[in-house]
Formats: C-alpha cells, structure tokens, sequence
C-alpha cells in the first residue's frame, strides 16, 4: 500500500509503497477515507517531537472496515463506516472494561516514539484494535467524521476548564483545536469567548465558531491590554491552543487573578514557567491529556443531531500524493484551516 512516512526532522514524509498490514486477534483493517492534519503531528516531526523515525503518522481518521481478525470487541462486519478513537485501547484491562479506555494499562499512539507503537492512517489501510472503533451514522459523511477528534479534544479542554454560564473566556490560537474549543465554551456558557490569532483567515472561522470577539494578534501591541480592553477586566478563564515555548506564561499573564489556565497546545519543546509571575495571579492550572470515549460519542451524537456543525473547519481536501506538501504548508499557515486527506 501507499504511506506517508516520516523520516527525519527538517525532511518533507515521504511517499512511498509499505507492507500491507494484517489484523490480529480483536483487531480490524480500515480502508481509510479520511484524516485530519493535526497540529500535534507537525509538532511531533520537529527536533523535540515524540514522531517515530520511519513510522506513519495520522490519527484524526474514519473509514471502512476491510478485514476483521478473529475475536473482535463488538459487533463488527467488513464493509462498517467507522471511526477510530486515536488513544488505542486494549479493550480487556480493568480501565476498558469500565469505559475508561483512556486510561488503557497498554495505551497507545499512532505513529509515537518506541517499537511497540503503531503505524498511523497517512495511508491507503490501518490496522485498528477494534475497542476502539465508533460507528459513523448514515447522515454523516466520513470527511466529517473524522472532525471527532478534534471536537473531542476541545470538548475536553472545556470540560477541564469547568466553564460555568456566565464565564469569560480568553482562546489562544484560533487553529482547529482553537477553533472547536470556542464552540465549546459557548455550548457551556460561556457569556464572552475571545480567540486571539496571528492568521486573518482563522479570525473570521472564530466568529463562525463561536467566538463573541476576535483580536488579531498581529495587528495590536499587546494582546492582553486588548482582551482587558473588550471585557473591561481580566478573563476568567483561559485555554492555550498553541503549543509554543513562551505562550504558557502569556496566559498566565492574562488570565484574572484566582482564574483557570488550561494548557492545550502540545508543546514538543521545553517550556520554562514563569514562576514569580505564576505566584502573583495564583491560578488553577491544568494540563489535560486525553479524552473519554464518552465524549467521542457525544460528539458524534451532537454532530448527527445537527447541534454541532463541523464543516466550517475544513478548508481544503486532498488526495494522499498532496500530502507532503500541504502537511509542511501548515508549519507557516496562510488560509488552511483543518486540511483532510483522502488516500
């Protein structure tokens, strides 16, 4: 089969034909549809990233099941529209069978550091552990689907961030995760949801999103002065969605003293904490890693219902051989927003 493989720091992946791969006991082989360029995955490719030197990367992902290895979890049948809930699960250890799969004894990453992690879904199949497959209602198109993931991690975000009616809320980084995270925070209550952003494409999609103000972080002095300046106070509550070393203090800096900072953004770098600045506001500060199944499903439910609607997130759709090109694109973004492949 066809993949994208990841080489080295500072080189493009690299299209290039694989090994097909084939499904073991309680595992599943998914012709792959769609997937989602994540940020994170950029990240991981930098010097300090977690990618595996010859692995395939690529999580955000939904498609058809192919094959189905013995003693499958659930009941499954080739030809299934799926989606695939990327922290892999065993499916038999305490934590899954009490639903908390996130917390998996044997968890693992598409495409991560170590011999023992699997390869991802920048290809034309995926090999699966099916405790990890949702299914995909008719209604919702398999590009779409793949949109779950990063709904579910903002969903998370907010869910950490305990957002109450009537909040305010500051949203570093208006990039997929940024973006899902406004939507959110306004579904829980939040009375004012401000997303700061350098790219002026991003800005407009956060209206769109959510967002009851923008700053463009380009174009002011301080980004800070400027939220205070919309509110008439500090915020409540605010979510990093950047992953970038120096972005961590700068939302401590804004947030209200006593308030929330939620670390969205996965920075591969070292990130020093400010700590004078840290002491003088006293914030709550949580870094939250994954999701629940729970809310994978409720993200789906929502987006079936028509309560959520992810599309204005996908500003182009590729076909596989594009995507070395648009995945390096993306670590200087112009007007891409979440970029889908189709192998």
């Amino acid at each position: 089969m066809r993949a994208a493989v990841f080489d080295a720091p500072g080189l493009p992946l690299r299209l290039t034909e694989v090994a097909s791969p084939s499904a073991g006991a309680g595992e599943a082989i998914l012709r792959v549809h769609s997937v989602g360029i994540c940020g994170s995955d950029i990240h991981a490719t930098e010097e300090t990233g977690i990618a595996r030197r010859g692995g395939i990367l690529g999580h955000e992902v939904a498609g058809e099941i192919v094959e189905l290895g013995p003693a499958p979890h659930g009941e499954w049948s080739v030809g299934d529209r799926v989606f695939v809930i990327s922290q892999l699960s065993c499916g038999t250890c305490p934590a899954c069978v009490e639903r908390d799969n996130h917390r998996c004894r044997d968890l693992a990453f598409f495409g991560a550091l170590g011999d023992d992690q699997p390869d991802g879904a920048y290809a034309e199949l995926l090999r699966v552990r099916t405790p990890d497959l949702l299914p995909v209602p008719d209604a919702i198109p398999l590009d779409v689907a793949a949109l779950v993931e990063p709904l579910a991690t903002g969903l998370m975000l907010v869910r950490d961030a305990q957002i109450g009616i009537g909040d305010t809320v500051a949203v570093l980084g208006a990039g997929p995760i940024g973006l899902t995270t406004a939507r959110w925070a306004r579904f829980r209550g939040a009375r004012r949801v401000i997303v700061s952003e350098f790219v002026t494409h991003r800005l407009a999609l956060a209206e769109r999103m959510g967002a009851t103000d923008i700053v463009d972080a380009g174009a002011v002095d301080s980004v800070k002065d400027e939220v205070e300046r919309l509110l008439g106070a500090a915020p409540d509550i605010v979510i990093e969605c950047v992953g970038r070393p120096g972005v961590f203090n700068q939302a401590v800096d804004l947030v209200r003293h006593g308030g929330t900072v939620i670390a969205g953004g996965v920075c591969m770098a070292p990130d020093p904490i400010d700590h004078v600045l840290a002491y003088t506001k006293e914030p709550t500060v949580r870094f939250p890693a994954t999701y629940t199944r729970s809310e994978n499903e409720f993200v789906m439910e929502m987006i079936e219902q028509g309560r959520i609607d992810p599309t204005p997130l996908i500003s182009h759709t590729i076909p596989l051989d594009e995507l070395p090109e648009a995945f390096e694109a993306l670590r200087r973004p112009t007007d891409q927003c979440k970029v889908v492949v189709n192998p």
